[in-house]
């Protein structure tokens, strides 16, 4: 038998080695889905790897569904393949010209187009009961609901969700558009696709969220440090963020030897002190290394 060798250390890429994309078991093994693609049913499971980040942006319509952002450049970057290739990849998933399961809604004026990820069944639909006998009559029949999804003309394998892979409903009325703006805005300041590239894609998402969170908060006042600061000020010192500051909070992460009970609130003090912090950090590592 081979020897099973244990190390305490990831090094480059192998840092990524455990994070995984979920792809439904009946995407795989239903004969529904026999002439899709392996590749195509890959970028479905990528695409429900992204319904959890809309869940967390609030990316709903006005009919409280969830949507998701993912441009054909990501989706090329992401699978290592050629735009024509991505392109025919969420053709065999769009809801017009393959099995249906994105809708794909365009919006205009360089914003990028919402994909909507539909559900699909895990279980057959249940066969309808049979009616009551003319002369059995029961008071509420006349009243009674039909589900509108065990039709006749209606049973399809669309109809019967599994829950599991969609986030939980948001509240009516909720909005993304705002924020999603606001989170190219960060992206940009903090070079964000160098950023990732250089890093564990997770946590710089992570620290994203975060100053995206800061930037859009509605609250008056964010507690940073224990204490709870004017919002505008918080605001003003983490729009000051770029690539370099989140570098530093990424590097310190790193060393952090210590338990850290709440990590959101140690990132959020890092990111706000990162500014003030850097230079001097930088400035004592160099009188270390040759003083």
């Amino acid at each position: 038998m081979p020897e099973v060798i244990l190390s305490d250390y990831f090094y480059g890429q192998e840092s990524e080695e455990f994070i995984y994309f979920k792809i439904p078991r009946l995407l795989i093994t239903d004969q529904k889905f026999k002439h899709v693609s392996t590749d195509a049913k890959l970028l479905y499971g990528m695409l429900l790897d992204r319904m959890g980040l809309s869940a967390k942006n609030s990316w709903y319509d006005d009919y409280g569904r969830v949507y998701i952002y993912y441009t054909v450049d990501e989706i090329c970057g992401d699978m290592c393949c050629g735009r024509d290739k991505a392109m025919k990849l969420l053709a065999e998933l769009d809801q017009k010209k393959g099995i249906g399961l994105v809708e794909r809604v365009k919006q205009g004026q360089d914003r990028p187009t919402k994909l909507y990820v539909k559900r699909f069944t895990t279980r057959t639909a249940p066969p309808e009961p049979d009616p009551p006998p003319p002369d059995h009559f029961t008071p509420c029949s006349e009243v009674e609901k039909i589900d509108p999804n065990h039709t006749k003309g209606n049973q399809t394998d669309l109809n019967h969700p599994d829950p599991s892979i969609l986030p939980p409903k948001p509240p009516s009325g909720v909005m993304g558009m705002d924020r999603y703006e606001l989170r190219e805005e960060v992206k940009a300041n903090i070079d964000f696709e160098n950023l990732r590239r250089a890093h564990p894609y997770d946590d710089v998402d992570s620290l994203l969220e975060l100053v995206v969170d800061v930037l859009g908060s509605t609250a008056p006042t964010l507690r940073i440090a224990g204490e709870n600061l004017p919002a505008d000020t918080v605001k003003q010192r983490f729009r000051r963020l770029d690539s370099t500051h989140m570098e530093y909070v990424m590097e310190a992460m790193g060393q952090t030897t210590t338990k850290i009970n709440n990590i959101r609130a140690y990132l959020l003090t890092a990111l706000y002190n990162a500014p003030v912090t850097m230079g001097p950090y930088y400035s004592a590592a160099v009188r270390h290394d040759f003083g």
